[in-house]
């Protein structure tokens, strides 16, 4: 970690962005740190691999901008983290990156105030691209949660309502 200097005049954007990767398997962690570096050259890349660490460093560091969570955690339901994540931490954005991309699951986390679902087995062009659309200030829905294929091979168009958003 490096002392933030402030410097009269400086902008918020000069600051460095904290981001806490939360993920049991270090290969994801790394593929993510090596994706921020991409992105966000000048981010400082936390990592936990479990809740209770993820806990001890919002306590820590609560200059964390944006975390990453896995929704399989060893030692706590990823969910419930994210509850807690939101109820606690309520300025922080939370993406959750998870294996577990069914509708249930993305309905439930944007429910609990996630920013966004990305599903581990999305490449790297499409982590890129819903990462770089949450750092502007949207919201990342997989877009096959918003419809299914039909038997005339058309996708369905799911009203925005029934995803929490707005028509707008």
């Amino acid at each position: 970690d490096r002392p933030h200097a402030f410097v009269l005049g400086a902008t918020y954007s000069s600051i460095p962005m904290k981001i806490l990767v939360v993920d049991d398997h270090v290969l994801i962690r790394e593929a993510l740190r090596g994706l921020f570096r991409e992105l966000k050259p000048d981010a400082i890349v936390l990592e936990a691999a479990n809740a209770a660490q993820a806990m001890a460093l919002l306590t820590e560091q609560p200059d964390i901008a944006l975390i990453l969570l896995d929704l399989s955690l060893p030692d706590r339901d990823g969910l419930g983290l994210l509850a807690e994540l939101r109820a606690l931490h309520p300025g922080i954005s939370v993406v959750v990156l998870s294996g577990f991309a069914d509708r249930a699951n993305v309905m439930r986390a944007l429910d609990q105030g996630a920013l966004g679902f990305i599903p581990k087995s999305a490449g790297r062009e499409v982590m890129t691209s819903a990462l770089s659309l949450v750092f502007s200030g949207g919201v990342y829905i997989p877009p096959e949660i918003l419809g299914s294929k039909s038997p005339t091979g058309t996708k369905p168009q799911l009203p925005p309502s029934d995803l929490g958003l707005t028509g707008r």
